[in-house]
């Protein structure tokens, strides 16, 4: 199955996309997405450690399981007040 994740700010200049298509295959986890976008951009592993994904604009748990079709976004640390 094919994920589209989206990227915004630093993880954005990171990847220098806002875009990125990852394949999963038997394990169709968040966690297993990470794991594939810490392979497929390693620029990318220090901001994963603590990003978080939304699914569908949902924010979810490494667990949730993606379905084709899912809208992914990396939400990265944010800071202000």
């Amino acid at each position: 199955m094919r994920i589209t994740v989206l990227l915004f700010g630093p993880e954005k200049l990171a990847a220098n996309t806002s875009k990125v298509l990852i394949e999963l295959l038997d394990d169709r986890s968040c966690r297993a997405l990470r794991s594939a976008l810490r392979q497929a951009i390693p620029e990318l592993q220090p901001s994963l450690l603590t990003s978080r994904f939304a699914v569908n604009q949902i924010f979810v748990q490494d667990s949730h399981i993606l379905s084709e079709g899912d809208e992914v976004a990396v939400i990265g640390m944010v800071s202000g007040g």
